[in-house]
């Protein structure tokens, strides 16, 4: 996705797989003088798949906070899900459970309506970076950092994790506010938008189905409700899914496609056993809140932190954050995976620096339920985050097999995780 820009307007443009669409600047900075008071100028700051960001600075050149702006093509659910999250959950210690407030960026205003006079969503936010919330991205200074900073911002992060772990619900989906309380709503997820890489699967005009968007009331719904939209989009959208076949014949893109609507329904039967509803920690036992908090795409670029003392001064960019299963939400966070883990990510360092600051981590929430559902839940994990792949991914003898092994296992094996022969 590309966005341009001038005076008057800016433009998404989705590098061509659409019709553009374009926002009022001027109706922006409007909304943004109006919330202030003050005549504001404002600078784009950043430009992603999703958003637009722009810097709000007073007259005399102060920086007060930024405005992003949402990519039209995308349902308002996500823009009102992170105000939540960012608003209510990340701001009140009540809520966590614990004794301070989880620093994140507070929301001073926004709007979900595309429909208003900017044509667009927007959320107008506090800057983080600022004398009122301080920092630098972890990720910018994370390779010249001393050691013994990187382990005050891992055990700082362990405590913040082990807070939110902490929180419990009955069903699994998104975080909405409803009459001024926090509820369980329908999930964002990257079958709902249909999306790869920012850009929309549906033509334009067309909107996703949300038919199994929930909120679920057991693991197995949860689950395979990242599958059922998958055979929904190629029952409503077969030349779509055809065409991502890419380089193939017609014959044999269709062959494929078959094959991969096959292995998707095997799918579905493997979610409702591997694990399914059991309680993977406990297995004799069902809880009433099987859920909990699950962040979307953790990582160190999320974390803001003074780099003279390795305070944690903010979390930052909750999109995508849902209620999930337990196993799920006991994630190591990925810079401290060893880097061959396929549950890493690049960013951490080298090896010998991950195992040191992973031993930092798992002392801090030792002898926990998170320590457990962290080790069992491993085998699972590789299950729901293959979810999300299109029909295209699933059309293979790998992905077959891959199934029809665990839906074995998970016959004779109960709430365990599939183990690998050596």
């Amino acid at each position: 996705m590309t966005a341009t820009s001038d005076d008057a307007s800016s433009t998404f443009s989705y590098d061509g797989e659409g019709v553009p669409d374009t926002f009022s600047l001027c109706e922006l900075r409007s909304v943004v003088n109006s919330h202030f008071n003050a005549i504001c100028t404002i600078e784009k700051l950043a430009a992603g798949g999703y958003h637009k960001v722009y810097d709000i600075f007073k007259d005399d050149g102060t920086s007060i906070g930024i405005v992003r702006v949402a990519a039209p093509a995308f349902p308002k659910d996500k823009l009102e899900s992170e105000v939540c999250l960012v608003s209510r959950v990340c701001r009140n210690p009540q809520i966590l459970g614990c004794a301070h407030k989880h620093p994140s960026a507070e929301v001073f205003a926004w709007d979900s309506d595309a429909a208003n006079p900017v044509g667009a969503e927007y959320m107008i936010m506090e800057k983080v970076g600022t004398r009122h919330l301080p920092g630098v991205s972890a990720s910018n200074v994370w390779e010249s950092l001393a050691m013994n900073l990187k382990e005050r911002v891992v055990l700082q992060v362990a405590e913040y994790l082990m807070a939110m772990f902490a929180l419990r619900f009955e069903t699994a989906g998104s975080l909405y506010i409803s009459s001024d309380e926090v509820v369980v709503g329908p999930i964002i997820s990257k079958p709902f938008y249909r999306a790869l890489d920012g850009v929309a699967r549906l033509p334009q005009g067309l909107s996703p189905d949300d038919t199994h968007r929930g909120p679920f009331s057991t693991t197995t719904e949860y689950l395979q409700s990242f599958i059922h939209p998958e055979l929904q989009f190629i029952s409503q959208h077969r030349l779509i899914a055809l065409q991502e076949f890419d380089g193939e014949n017609e014959e044999l893109a269709i062959h494929r496609l078959e094959d991969g609507q096959r292995i998707l329904r095997k799918t579905l039967d493997l979610c409702a056993v591997y694990p399914g509803n059991i309680q993977i920690h406990d297995p004799e036992n069902s809880s009433p809140k099987p859920f909990s908090l699950r962040l979307d795409d953790f990582r160190l670029s999320n974390i803001m932190i003074d780099e003279i003392t390795g305070r944690v001064t903010g979390l930052i960019d909750f999109e995508g954050t849902t209620t999930a299963p337990l196993w799920e939400c006991a994630l190591l966070p990925r810079l401290l995976q060893h880097s061959d883990d396929p549950e890493a990510t690049p960013e951490g360092g080298d090896d010998v620096t991950r195992q040191a600051l992973r031993a930092v981590f798992m002392d801090k929430v030792a002898n926990g339920q998170w320590n457990v559902l962290c080790e069992l839940g491993k085998p699972f994990r590789q299950l729901s985050d293959r979810l999300s792949f299109r029909v295209d991914v699933w059309a293979s003898e790998y992905m077959e097999s891959w199934v029809e092994e665990r839906l074995v296992w998970a016959q004779e094996h109960p709430g365990i995780g599939y183990t690998e022969l050596p």
